[in-house]
């Protein structure tokens, strides 16, 4: 036999044992080729962009939209003892018939014992998830998932302090990567899917003095006690979310990603440079905005309730029409669209009753519109749990809020002619 035929014979042998491997591995996953992605070849040109000039677009134009939060759009199922709470589609059916076009919602676990299912049985996860999705697409409903809604959850489950989201090599980091890819990967083919978000205000718990840990539930997966390795600088915020666009980038090349972030807190700038309550200036707003939403970031996420609006920039408080201005301003400096992923007025948290909220709400749907906001999406739709502070139904009393949107979005879509 000739070298070359040896060597020939070889490769075969080795690439075929690779290839088993391979197979099994994806099946011991659960997830095998067949049924674990949503084929589109055309999958460059879904969801939203952004261009070289920051602006947001959608089917090659530029796209401006408000939807609402439906947080729990999946994770109802997830809670569901038989799995088997279909309830969302209703939802679904009836934010389209309002012409509200997108949902942001968790797509995971919120405590570490949600994550059972994943770890347990991971096909059947990603069918329910796959549901959600399908119907999303059949009905025309936009889906911006939200994957590590809670930033202690992946730490705890993998045995880590929280602070290792700092850390590129760790526990917690790989775990992110390998469910980012997951999802993406079984995703990126979908036209329901318009972009793609990092975390749930994780901003809001970085450089934090004294002893604020995070919560303690034990009954719900979390460690018994804390310690100082529980909390999370700035910094640790930026490596996340860098690896977070790696994971994201390595298979989605154009749909925009977002941090989740809140509103850097009033204090943010000081907290980070002196751990000190100061409260910042505009300027220092501006820097955090940055900070916060780094490159390759391609957005700048914020979430604003009026109450986090009253507190800043002493002695003159802004207006929340203000604060927008002075966002939009920045995130236009940076060529990143601004996508307001919560703007609610709950009661109990500066609104007294539902004729302040009304009002409330209104003057800032109007401030979104006027100002030209790109995106924005109301806190928060079908969640029975807030509903006293400022759940939104189409069978309660603040289904004017979802009737306003529509309004809205109608004007939008005669203004850009979509």
């Amino acid at each position: 036999m000739s070298n070359n035929k040896t060597y020939i014979i070889l490769f075969l042998f080795f690439f075929s044992a690779t290839q088993i491997i391979a197979c099994k591995k994806n099946d011991s996953d659960g997830l095998n080729k067949q049924d674990n992605q949503i084929e589109n070849p055309n999958y460059h040109s879904l969801g939203l962009q952004v261009d070289d000039n920051g602006l947001l677009m959608k089917n090659g134009k530029p796209y401006r939209g408000i939807g609402v939060n439906y947080f729990d759009a999946y994770h109802r199922i997830l809670k569901s003892p038989t799995l088997s709470d279909t309830s969302y589609v209703k939802g679904f059916r009836d934010l389209k018939s309002l012409n509200i076009p997108f949902v942001r919602f968790n797509a995971g676990g919120f405590w570490p014992k949600d994550w059972k299912l994943y770890k347990e049985n991971k096909k059947e996860y990603f069918s329910k998830l796959d549901e959600v999705v399908r119907n999303a697409e059949k009905i025309g409903i936009g889906l911006i998932p939200s994957f590590f809604w809670t930033n202690a959850t992946i730490p705890d489950l993998v045995g880590e302090s929280v602070n290792q989201w700092g850390n590129p090599n760790s526990k917690t980091t790989e775990f992110m990567r390998k469910y980012t890819e997951e999802i993406v990967k079984r995703y990126v083919g979908s036209p329901a899917i318009w972009g793609w978000e990092f975390s749930n205000e994780f901003s809001l718990s970085v450089d934090i003095p004294g002893d604020n840990y995070p919560q303690v539930a034990v009954a719900y997966g979390t460690p018994a006690t804390r310690s100082a390795a529980d909390k999370k600088s700035t910094s640790d915020l930026v490596v996340a979310l860098g690896e977070f666009v790696k994971a994201v980038r390595k298979v989605d090349a154009s749909r925009i990603i977002f941090s989740g972030n809140s509103m850097p807190r009033e204090s943010a700038y000081n907290l980070f440079h002196n751990q000190s309550w100061m409260k910042d200036n505009v300027d220092q707003y501006s820097q955090m905005l940055d900070e916060q939403n780094p490159d390759p970031l391609n957005s700048v996420t914020i979430h604003i309730y009026p109450h986090s609006v009253t507190k800043r920039f002493p002695p003159n408080p802004p207006t929340i029409k203000e604060i927008v201005q002075i966002t939009m301003g920045k995130a236009n400096k940076l060529k990143k669209p601004l996508f307001i992923g919560e703007v609610g007025a709950s009661i109990g948290e500066g609104i007294s009753n539902q004729i302040e909220q009304r009002n409330m709400i209104f003057e800032m749907i109007k401030i979104i519109e006027d100002e030209k906001v790109p995106l924005s999406a109301y806190w928060v739709f079908d969640y029975s749990p807030q509903e006293s502070m400022g759940n939104a139904t189409f069978d309660n009393s603040r289904k004017y809020i979802l009737e306003e949107i529509g309004k809205v979005n109608d004007r939008i879509k005669i203004e850009l002619g979509f």
